[in-house]
């Protein structure tokens, strides 16, 4: 029992840290400056995956046409 309520304090600390994110995105994107940059929803992995599965699909998309 104490195991699933580390991992729902866990979970929850997660989904607060990306709403922390998504507050302040919109806050600077409402004020006209710069956004931050995306975070994961898992604190040590970066954008830089989801940067290239972008890339590749549009390159995807730019071979097929």
């Amino acid at each position: 029992m104490e195991l699933i309520n580390l991992a729902g304090l866990l979970l929850l600390a997660l989904l607060i840290r990306k709403l922390v994110w998504c507050l302040r995105w919109l806050w600077c994107y409402y004020r006209g400056r710069e956004t931050p940059a995306p975070i994961s929803f898992l604190p040590r992995r970066t954008g830089e995956t989801f940067d290239a599965h972008v890339r590749r699909a549009r390159t995807q998309d730019e071979e097929d046409v």
